[in-house]
């Protein structure tokens, strides 16, 4: 089974992703949570994203060399485009998530708002992140169903 170029390319992206967000994410939330400094976090995140930009170059230029067929045609197009509306979907159920829970803290009584603004920033780029990942996800799946 010959994968093609868009979907070899998918598949090295959420990679990225995924291990970016292993690195990233847990050890950052917990570090917030702690009360630690944010500023601490910002050579992990330039850490994180040169992993991520390594692992993309290493992977396309792989991808590129071993690939018969670069071309993308209709079909491409139409599955980037699925796949773009459906990570809007799971991006704007993400933020709402997020501002639903902040007008919840800051309405309610009862629930304190203890989160500092950074944590909820982190947060928000765990959506757009989660969004990222369901659009390579989906374009994986509109690949193997045959669209």
């Amino acid at each position: 089974m010959d994968l093609s170029f868009e979907e070899k390319s998918a598949w090295g992206s959420l990679l990225g992703i995924g291990i970016a967000s292993w690195l990233f994410f847990p050890t950052a939330i917990a570090h917030i949570e702690a009360d630690g400094e944010p500023v601490d976090l910002i050579f992990r995140a330039l850490f994180v994203v040169g992993v991520i930009i390594a692992i993309e170059i290493v992977y396309h230029i792989v991808t590129t060399v071993t690939s018969k067929d670069r071309e993308t045609d209709e079909r491409d197009a139409m599955i980037s485009l699925k796949a773009d509306r459906y990570a809007g979907y799971v991006l704007a159920f993400g933020v709402s998530w997020i501002i639903g829970l902040i007008i919840l803290r800051s309405t309610v009584p009862y629930v304190p708002l203890e989160q500092p603004g950074i944590l909820v920033a982190i947060y928000l780029l765990l959506a757009m992140t989660v969004s990222e990942a369901a659009k390579f996800i989906a374009q994986l799946w509109f690949y193997r169903v045959g669209i």
